[in-house]
């Protein structure tokens, strides 16, 4: 038997289940607002990481302490000379990987000119995505060599710390970071 609530008439129950599982099947209320109340709670959790990991910058400034170009030195157990080479044949490493895309791109579309004629569309498209990518892997080559050229730079001036004025800023103010990062040595 129907359980009917007693201040509601059977007819009336009869009819207004009816209608909310008709105007269910048109929208349907109750499954959108479970999925509604299933899906904040991982919204709301990913709000709360992010929150915590980007806290609001307090006006006191922390105090960080750097250190010298001769105690950074002697934190690294290496002498200056072994430093200087290693970051060299890091950054030697990283322009390979800078100018291999760039070489490969060119073959690519000289290839793809040399028979532009047949080719269909979607080939020039792939050729295209793909020439992308090895941009982006190209420019990863760049950042990587830069940041070598940074610390030789580092090394050769004998500023580290920001009363040395070893700053990153301080280096592309005062050198020609493309120049000497593209360089060879």
């Amino acid at each position: 038997m129907d359980k009917v609530h007693p201040a509601i008439p059977a007819s009336r129950s009869r009819w207004l289940k009816g209608s909310y599982y008709f105007f269910n099947l048109l929208l349907p209320l109750s499954e959108t607002r479970r999925i509604a109340t299933v899906s904040a709670r991982p919204w709301r959790t990913l709000i709360h990481r992010i929150q915590g990991r980007c806290q609001k910058k307090s006006t006191v400034k922390p105090v960080t302490t750097s250190l010298s170009w001769q105690e950074a030195v002697n934190a690294s157990g290496l002498t200056p000379s072994q430093l200087d080479k290693q970051y060299r044949t890091s950054k030697q490493r990283w322009c390979w990987v800078l100018f291999t895309p760039v070489v490969l791109i060119g073959i690519l579309m000289a290839m793809l000119l040399l028979n532009a004629t047949p080719l269909p569309l979607m080939v020039w498209l792939k050729a295209s995505l793909f020439s992308v990518l090895l941009l982006s892997v190209s420019a990863w080559g760049f950042t990587r060599a830069l940041c070598c050229e940074y610390r030789r730079w580092q090394l050769r001036e004998k500023r580290v710390s920001p009363v040395e004025r070893g700053e990153f800023r301080y280096f592309l103010e005062e050198t020609a970071w493309i120049k000497n990062t593209l360089k060879r040595h």
